[in-house]
């Protein structure tokens, strides 16, 4: 089994399947450092406090804050400093490469898919080498099998199958290059199908595949109402009958199974096909679709706004335009092959694909309509807590080396946004060096949600009495030192920085 003492690294962590897998692996008990390329308004710990939160708003689920690697897979050694890298090589052991591009033509401006997919893989599989990393799990694509058709294999790659577009090009050379790089001593390979969103909750934060039929329609639909919408003349204009059938499979089934494949190293070595036994015909979608766009149009005649009536457009026109942006996607909506699923069922036999019914799929799409295929949502405005910030005014920022001989240490973890994973450096019972990640001995470790941290911090609670109402667990140690752990926690909010000044949230 895993061992839960070291890290667990994670690419992709902020897209679809990442999200899940942070929050699946984490309740399993692993540690998580994630890989993250900052935003254009947001650091790379900035974009994980909202991802956190977007677990908190839809799900009410609380996942615990990873160690956050601030870099990208397009560069070269992923563009991590001297210590960061040397912090991997010294607590990592396996790596979840999930990061890809999903564009399905090349694009001039940025060269992706390849320059995620081909070169980002191989500039994982460097960094592997690099920092002794061994493990990997490889998040391939079933459509490595292209344009076949019939039954395909989970040990099957390159047959010499004709790819359907650049996406499935590039799939195909990286998940050779990760089968083939001789410094991976275990290489596992993930082949989702088509990954929709959360099943119970609809959530989704990317709105590309499954979801751009219907973002095509619906703002033509809305803002001509008089013009109705069938699912069969959408249907002709990408050449089906719609008996052909999508291989979807939401995203929580999808973590479920990889995080029981990656909790268990007797599992490691193979490749799983993550699809349906029982993929959606395209009739069943394309219904869906409809008589949600026409539901819409009605309620905008009701309220006596959001559009207008028709003048020269009509489903002729509609189907013209929703023919020239679906072209990119007509190789998607084929009728899909048969994915063996053999290996994934042998590990997962009580975890079966879930059945897409038309209320699934209706909840999936109602969610993306109403956020109007955009996440996070635009009026999102809420006050992260700050036990980072206070912790780090205290001691400094986290280092990620130690630069102290430390008398005593222990662990602090945060759970939610606005935290992190740190071991405390002590000299004389006083916390004084603050380090990145938690320690990898038996070390007692300080469990707590940011916002109890906060409120220790600014004291306004103390951690004896938190401990004593639940709000703070201790693990490791014996109960001798779990306390001793909690008096030093203490006497952070005693500590006073050099110059006296005023400690603040920031």
């Amino acid at each position: 089994m895993a061992d839960n003492n070291h890290y667990l690294m994670l690419t992709g962590a902020t897209g679809l399947l990442g999200r899940s897998l942070l929050r699946d692996l984490a309740a399993a008990g692993r540690r998580i450092a994630v890989l993250v390329r900052p935003g254009k308004v947001a650091s790379a710990v900035q974009r994980i406090d909202e991802l956190l939160l977007d677990w908190q708003e839809v799900a009410a689920a609380d996942v615990p804050f990873p160690v956050v690697l601030t870099g990208d897979i397009t560069q070269p050694g992923l563009g991590l400093t001297h210590e960061e890298t040397e912090w991997v090589a010294l607590n990592v052991d396996e790596l979840i490469h999930s990061a890809a591009s999903l564009s399905f033509q090349k694009r001039e401006s940025d060269g992706e898919p390849y320059r995620s997919n081909v070169d980002g893989t191989a500039n994982v599989l460097a960094f592997c080498k690099t920092t002794g990393i061994r493990r990997l799990h490889h998040v391939s694509s079933a459509y490595v099998c292209g344009l076949r058709e019939g039954r395909i294999l989970e040990s099957e790659l390159d047959v010499g199958q004709t790819p359907g577009n650049d996406y499935e090009r590039s799939k195909i050379t990286s998940e050779t290059a990760a089968r083939e790089a001789e410094h991976i001593e275990t290489c596992t390979v993930h082949r989702p199908s088509i990954i929709v969103g959360d099943l119970l909750h609809g959530f989704t934060n990317t709105f590309h595949g499954f979801y751009k039929p219907l973002r095509i329609v619906q703002p033509f639909v809305e803002a001509f109402m008089a013009v109705s919408v069938e699912s069969s003349s959408l249907l002709g204009v990408l050449g089906m009958t719609g008996d052909e059938r999508k291989n979807l499979v939401p995203v929580d089934w999808v973590s479920a199974v990889m995080t029981r494949i990656i909790q268990d190293q007797t599992l490691h070595g193979q490749t799983y096909h993550l699809t349906s036994t029982h993929p959606t015909p395209v009739s069943q979608l394309y219904d869906v679709f409809a008589s949600l766009v026409a539901e819409l149009a009605e309620q905008a005649r009701r309220s006596g706004g959001g559009g207008k009536k028709a003048s020269g457009f009509d489903t002729s026109s509609l189907a013209k335009l929703f023919g020239d942006q679906m072209h990119v996607y007509r190789a998607y909506w084929r009728d899909d092959p048969a994915f063996d699923s053999t290996a994934t069922h042998h590990v997962a036999a009580d975890l079966p694909s879930p059945v897409l019914d038309d209320d699934a799929i209706r909840r999936l799409c109602r969610f993306a309509i109403k956020h109007s295929f955009h996440w996070p949502p635009v009026t999102r405005s809420v006050v992260v807590p700050d036990a980072r910030g206070l912790l780090e005014q205290r001691l400094g920022q986290a280092r990620w080396k130690s630069d102290v001989e430390s008398e005593q240490r222990f662990g602090l973890a945060t759970i939610g946004p606005g935290g992190g994973q740190w071991t405390l450096c002590c000299q004389s019972n006083r916390p004084v060096e603050l380090r990145v990640g938690l320690p990898a001995d038996d070390s007692p470790v300080v469990w707590a949600s940011s916002q109890v941290i906060e409120q220790l911090l600014a004291e306004e609670s103390d951690p004896t009495s938190a401990r004593l109402h639940g709000a703070v667990t201790v693990e490791g140690g014996d109960e001798q030192q779990r306390q001793q752990v909690l008096e030093m926690m203490s006497r952070l909010s005693e500590y006073v920085p050099a110059g006296g000044k005023p400690l603040q949230p920031r």
